[in-house]
């Protein structure tokens, strides 16, 4: 457990410097992306990308009665209150119907958009094998880090602090 707290805090650091950096490193086929996979929402059924083009997003996917995802879900509702401005906030369902998935978002906040997974979506952002699982997105839609299982409201905290350079600041 410890070793895989170690893992993830190395990927907060390095997703601080790749969001952080100008330079782009030319494209790389097996790079986690899921630029352009248009997902439907589930509260409105339009279509739309899952990351915000002008701002890093913290990506939860989730599923029917996963309470470590109900959870979490509440740590990231407090953190779109406070850092929604400079960090970009989402939820994607997985393993659920639509109708499913719907019925889970009373457990969330209505601030944070949500849309429903696909099996190419799944495919591209490195695939889901437990749930919560988080992913770090930068604004072209690039995997930057992922985790799987519930993330504490300190390593979030850490993690948007670092996503917004400083301007969540920790409390």
């Amino acid at each position: 457990m410890l070793a895989l707290k170690a893992s993830f805090n190395n990927l907060v650091l390095l997703t601080a410097l790749a969001v952080s950096s100008t330079a782009s490193a030319g494209n790389n086929s097996t790079e986690l992306s899921v630029a352009q996979i248009q997902l439907k929402d589930l509260r409105t059924s339009q279509s739309s990308v899952s990351y915000h083009s002008q701002k890093p997003t913290v990506l939860m996917f989730f599923q029917p009665d996963c309470s470590w995802c109900k959870k979490q879900g509440k740590i990231i509702t407090q953190l779109v209150s406070e850092c929604g401005n400079r960090v970009h906030f989402t939820l994607v369902g997985d393993k659920g119907s639509k109708r499913q998935l719907k019925r889970e978002l009373r457990h969330f906040s209505e601030t944070i958009p949500s849309q429903q997974s696909t099996q190419l979506f799944a495919r591209k952002s490195g695939g889901v094998k437990g749930f919560p699982t988080t992913l770090v997105l930068d604004t072209q839609g690039h995997v930057l880090a992922k985790r799987r299982g519930f993330t504490d409201e300190a390593m979030l905290r850490k993690l948007t602090n670092e996503l917004s350079q400083g301007e969540c600041a920790l409390q």
